[in-house]
């Protein structure tokens, strides 16, 4: 509790030089522990210098000064800097701003603090910290207390808390009305002289709900603060402002960043997946650097970007991830990973993360509302004053694969392999004996009847491909940060450093970060504060997402497709590529070897980035502030990318080099101006907004590849033939007026009207301009007396809001009709010109979304149990999507307004503390729950059929989710002669086996073919859970966190080949419970193996909800253990140190196949494509030490 009270004693002090603390070698340490006037707790020490002021060497020294009329608080500044010592005092306490005459000539420090103090109820006090401070003169006795009371009405007590009974330390305790007051002592005791007229206490304190206590006749008042679990007075950061937590009206969600900032990852966005209900956080990929997803209440956009805005202290970056560039032999059917821009800030330097879920909340962002708006708040300097506050946080860990696929090991997937090629053969071959089922006696030549000669002849070689690709890998975190000012200036310096190796080799992140802030009160009415944030970060990069067949091949996928038997090296301990897959023959499909792609692939982004904010606030009139606002970000994208001569890609025999250099660069800048006014007048406050801001970016980009190059040993463009490149720049601007209006009457009853007209370039000439406005309101039923009497309910809050907001992430000239290269016959030759390439578009528009919604906050049993719930329903009108217009217009497709969906659902946020007391327990859950729904689709509402990474398996259609999997539906299989003779007519499937899936008829017109394709599933969630428990007992500390998501399914595309059931590559071993016979028919739920099922009949391998499969999953996300290092085993030179552990993503429960149910190869591109597998890097479980040091 005294560390918790001088901290916030800081904030309103000034910055000191430090010195050292020496205590007078003939003043014996046991004299000292046994003077009463030496105050101890756990973890501080204070000597008062009424005592020691003969004693320690600091309070000796000299003091030479003047003042007239200045108040106390200038004095004792003036001491402590002189002194060369720290100073804690309470600004706001009446004696502090009293005036004062006094003249020190050489006088020690103890002398001057007597005199500054002496006509005060207050004396001085040292820390071993070197601050002075502000205590209490000893109280008299209980019976003194009662004498004095009576002749002079002195109120004395004492003030704890009232959860735990310990006392605290510097609560503020005025008389209501009057400049009286004072605080308590280190013991929590207090003594105040009732002015004449005072009858009221009022108590407050940082962390507590202030108290009003009635005086009456009494001489003595104990008071027991309750902590404020709700934090009603605490700020929350609003677009363009803050306001008191109970004054808000929309949906904002916030975060603790106490509570993640021990989760050891290169994001804020990954710490906060799972813990804030309405926002869902996905990882598809363990990619080190990579970014997650984040969607807020659903999807609302069809073909424009889903991700929030984020807004860095006032600055609303964009994401831009075509920036890190693409390989250009990549097809476009798969993509990669983006690098996470964001990671480009460390987390260690953020105060605050709010979520603005709602329209009221966000529409003073406007055109770019509708996906939600996180805002970050960096760290501030201490706006007070004294000693710096230094902190070092630091981690190491060690990272594994967090979860394997169960692949069949070599014996397996030969009895799998045989079992495929035999009943090819008797299905393919119906008038050949089968001689021996296990070789290829009387087989004709016919490779996929045949059996591998090695599958035959097996040497015993039985691969584990993971344990070949996956390794243990070190990741790390290091940073230093100083933190200080005066009552003037308050400054933040940070330098951090983030390494993550990956869990495949010759993959990794680093990160080197540095931040500054500054702010500073010029003078009564200016104040301005400059941000500067620059970075490095340094992404190693593999072909990991991708399946094996594509260029170059992808890491993951062509390992665990390779057969078991095939030996990842030489006997020389060269890799093998002359041995392996691509050449195990009959039947076999060809892949590489998933450790010469490590080796002969070469992949870097190198990232600088450089931000900055400046502003200046000046008060033109009291209560009038004017506010401008600038800021810049830029980017610097650096690649590499080399695919070495010496790798074989499939069966090539001699290698095919390909160099590719990509360079872009991005500016985007800010300039705002605002004004606002504030006042109060009787019961009514209202505060308003208004201003106007221009934002714009300009991108550039330019790539260049090269190929034949003759060696590996120089990998440079110079050294090979120049075949290709391109050069573009773009650019987007957006100017805006945005006013907003905050009205509250008798502190109950509470509105807020917003509204932002935006003007962007990237919609048509006639219909730039876009109108979002938004009002809301709330209700404080707990201060009405119908409530305050129910001594159940502490807090009870209704809420209420509707507003629009819209999506501009789309194409910089999606409006206007671009001219594209074209090569046009001239006489004998063809020469190079352009022709236009799309249709321009001057009614293009916003897709615009209209939330409703209805909340309630909720407090119980003494804010026991807090509860906030809230329902929203959204309805977003004039998709964006590019449609199929007929070829004689000259075009193929146009981008059009067209469609409506619909997102609805409900979440609720619940927070217990179960336990009170020297051990605590407290839980906090969330759940939340989004219904989606396209309502309307063009004219004639005609489904969209999309292709993803392997063929059309994706439709958007009216009456259901965006993206929805398309294709046949499984019926069970056929077991016994007369299920294949009762057999509908398979347009697929003429002649199906015993063993093969049958298929329903959906439209029931007695036959299986393509109109029986339907929707199969989707990649979005029924609802979304976390749930986590903390636990806390003296120094220690613990807490474990659940996560997870009930619904929703993956098109799991490595179907396609590990559970085709053909025998052609390696297979999950889900498949040992395939049909084998009538007598042995396995689980019903895998067909029979046949190499060819799509050939004679089978047809097991289409597209079908065989491929689409439960993405449920359960997952411990993080264990933490912790212990806060009591200061008695400190020193004097450290405030605080803990040390902590833990475990991240520490199992995971889930009937997904795949690595990672979370999985999404499409992240980031087109909403009509989610959630495919087509090969992923794994996730990671993470295991970490930690240390936390204040100095």
């Amino acid at each position: 509790m005294i560390h918790r009270c001088f901290t916030i004693c800081l904030m309103m002090s000034v910055l000191i030089p430090l010195a050292g603390f020496s205590q007078r070698a003939d003043l014996p340490v046991n004299a000292l522990a046994a003077n009463a006037l030496m105050m101890q707790t756990e973890n501080t020490v204070f000597y008062t210098v009424r005592e020691y002021g003969n004693d320690i060497a600091e309070l000796q020294r000299r003091v030479d000064a003047s003042f007239v009329d200045q108040p106390r608080k200038q004095v004792l500044l003036e001491i402590a800097r002189q002194g060369n010592l720290g100073l804690a005092i309470n600004a706001e306490m009446p004696v502090m701003n009293e005036s004062v005459t006094l003249e020190f000539a050489n006088t020690t420090v103890a002398d001057a603090l007597h005199q500054t103090l002496a006509t005060t109820p207050f004396e001085a006090a040292i820390s071993r910290h070197r601050e002075i401070l502000i205590v209490n003169r000893p109280l008299p006795t209980r019976s003194q207390t009662r004498t004095q009371a009576q002749q002079r009405r002195t109120i004395t007590g004492n003030i704890v808390d009232a959860v735990t009974d310990e006392p605290l330390i510097g609560v503020s305790i005025l008389v209501e009305g009057t400049a009286s007051g004072t605080t308590t002592d280190f013991d929590g005791n207090y003594s105040l002289v009732l002015p004449e007229g005072g009858q009221v206490l009022v108590v407050s304190y940082i962390g507590y709900r202030t108290q009003n206590v009635e005086i009456g006749d009494r001489s003595e008042i104990d008071i027991r603060l309750e902590p404020d679990v709700l934090g009603l007075d605490d700020l929350v950061v609003v677009g363009y402002g803050v306001q008191q937590r109970r004054e808000v009206t929309g949906s904002i969600a916030s975060v603790s960043m106490e509570q993640i900032r021990e989760i050891p990852s290169a994001s804020f966005e990954n710490a906060i997946l799972g813990r804030l209900a309405g926002v869902q956080v996905q990882e598809p990929s363990g990619v080190p650097g990579a970014g997650p997803e984040i969607r807020i209440r659903g999807v609302a956009t069809v073909t424009a970007g889903t991700d929030p805005l984020y807004v860095i202290d006032g600055f609303p970056f964009t994401r831009n991830p075509s920036l890190q560039g693409r390989n250009l032999r990549l097809g476009g059917n798969f993509t990669e990973p983006a690098i996470n821009p964001m990671a480009t800030i460390n987390q260690n330097d953020i105060q605050s993360i709010e979520i603005l879920k709602d329209a009221s909340a966000a529409a003073i962002y406007g055109s770019r509302g509708s996906n939600g708006v996180v805002l970050v708040t960096t760290n501030r300097g201490l706006r007070g004053g004294g000693a710096p506050r230094i902190s070092y946080n630091s981690f190491v860990g060690v990272q594994e694969v967090g979860r394997r696929v169960d692949l069949m090991n070599a014996e397996e997937l030969i009895d799998f392999v045989i079992d495929a090629r035999n009943n090819n053969f008797r299905q393919k071959y119906p008038n050949l004996p089968l001689v021996n089922p296990r070789t290829n006696e009387g087989r004709p030549n016919d490779g996929n009847v045949l059996i591998p000669e090695s599958f035959i002849n097996w040497d015993g070689t039985d691969t584990d491909w993971q344990s070949e690709m996956f390794q243990r890998a070190l990741t790390s975190s290091h940073n230093v940060s100083i933190a200080g000012g005066n009552s003037d200036v308050g400054y933040y310096i940070s330098t951090g450093v983030f390494s993550q190796d990956g869990i495949v080799d010759r993959t990794g992140f680093d990160r080197y970060t540095l931040m500054s802030n500054v702010e500073a009160r010029v003078n009564d009415k200016l104040e301005v504060g400059v941000t500067f944030n620059p970075s490095y970060a340094q992404h190693q990069r593999l072909p990991v997402n991708n399946p094996y067949f594509s260029q170059p091949p992808g890491v993951i996928y062509s390992g665990i497709v390779t057969s078991p038997t095939v030996s990842p090296r030489n006997p020389d301990g060269t890799l093998n590529q002359t041995n392996n897959q691509a050449h195990i023959g009959n039947g076999m499909t060809d892949a590489s070897n998933a450790l010469a792609i490590i080796e002969y692939v070469d992949d870097e982004i190198r990232h600088i980035r450089a931000f900055g904010t400046m502003y200046a606030n000046y008060e033109i009139l009291p209560n009038f502030v004017y506010r401008a606002y600038f800021g810049a970000d830029v980017n610097d994208f650096k690649r590499d990318f080399y695919l070495a001569r010496d790798f074989r890609f499939r069966t090539q025999t001699t290698g095919n080099p390909y160099a590719q250099a990509n360079a872009s660069r991005s500016l985007n800048w800010i300039t705002e101006h605002t004004f606002n006014y504030s006042n109060e007048v009787g019961d009514h406050r209202y505060n308003m907004l208004a201003g106007v801001t221009a934002q714009r970016e300009d991108v550039s980009q330019n790539m260049v590849f090269a190929v034949n190059f003759p060696d590996d040993l120089v990998r440079t463009l110079n050294a090979g033939q120049i075949a290709g490149g391109f050069s573009q720049a773009e650019e987007w601007s957006l100017l805006s007026y945005l006013s907003r209006l905050n009205y509250t009457f008798r502190d109950k009853y509470f509105t807020t009207l917003t509204i932002r007209a935006d003007r962007s370039s990237r919609f048509g000439t006639d219909n730039q301009w876009g109108v979002f406005p938004s009002v809301s309101a709330g209700w404080l039923m707990s201060e009405e007396g119908f409530i305050r009497d129910l001594p159940q309910i502490n807090y009870l809050r209704l809420r209420a809001s509707i507003g629009q907001t819209g999506n501009f992430l789309i194409p910089n000239y999606g409006a206007i009709g671009l001219l594209g290269a074209e090569n046009y016959p001239y006489g004998t030759g063809v020469f190079g010109g352009v022709s236009p390439s799309t249709i321009s578009n001057r009614q293009l528009s916003w897709e615009t979304t209209t939330q409703s919604g209805a909340g309630i906050d909720l407090g119980l049993l003494e804010d026991r149990v807090t509860m906030t719930f809230d329902y929203y329903y959204a309805i977003t009108n004039d998709l964006l999507l590019n449609v199929n217009i007929p070829s004689a217009f000259g075009y193929t497709t146009a981008l059009t307004n067209i469609g409506e969906v619909l997102n609805r659902g409900y979440e609720v946020a619940l927070t217990t503390r179960n336990l009170v007391g020297s051990f605590q327990w407290s839980t906090d859950f969330n759940y939340s729950t989004n219904h989606n729904e396209v309502l309307k689709l063009g004219p004639e509402g005609d489904p969209i059929l999309s292709p993803g990474g392997a063929g059309i398996r994706h439709i958007t259609m009216v009456g259901q989710p965006i993206g929805s999997y398309y294709g046949f539906v499984t019926d069970g299989l056929y077991l016994t002669a007369e299920d294949l003779a009762n057999r509908l007519p398979d347009a697929f499937a003429p002649n199906p086996g015993l063993g093969d899936f049958k298929y329903k008829d959906i439209n029931g017109d007695g036959v299986i073919d393509s109109n029986d394709r339907t929707v199969t599933g989707n990649y979005m969630p029924d609802f979304i859970f976390g749930i986590t428990n903390r636990f806390s007992y003296g120094g220690f500390d613990a807490s474990i966190f659940f996560q997870g998501v009930v619904g929703g399914e993956v098109l799991n595309l490595t179907s396609r080949h590990l559970k085709n059931g053909e025998g052609n590559f390696n297979s999950y071993a889900a498949f040992n419970d395939r049909w084998r016979s009538p007598e042995d028919p396995g689980n019903g739920k895998f067909p029979r193996a046949d190499r060819q099922t799509g050939a004679f009949g089978g047809g097991n391998d289409r597209p079908s909800d065989f491929q689409v499969e439960d993405a449920t999953y359960f997952r411990i996300r993080n264990i933490t253990m912790g212990y806060n290092v009591p200061g008695r085993f400190l020193g004097s030179s450290i405030a605080s140190a803990r040390l902590y552990a833990s475990v991240n993503n520490v199992y995971t429960w889930t009937k997904y196949l795949g690595f990672n149910p979370e999985v999404n190869n499409w992240s980031g591109a087109s909403m009509l494509t989610q959630g495919e597998d087509y090969g992923a890097y794994p996730m990671i479980r993470t295991f970490t030490f930690g240390i936390n040091l204040s100095l």
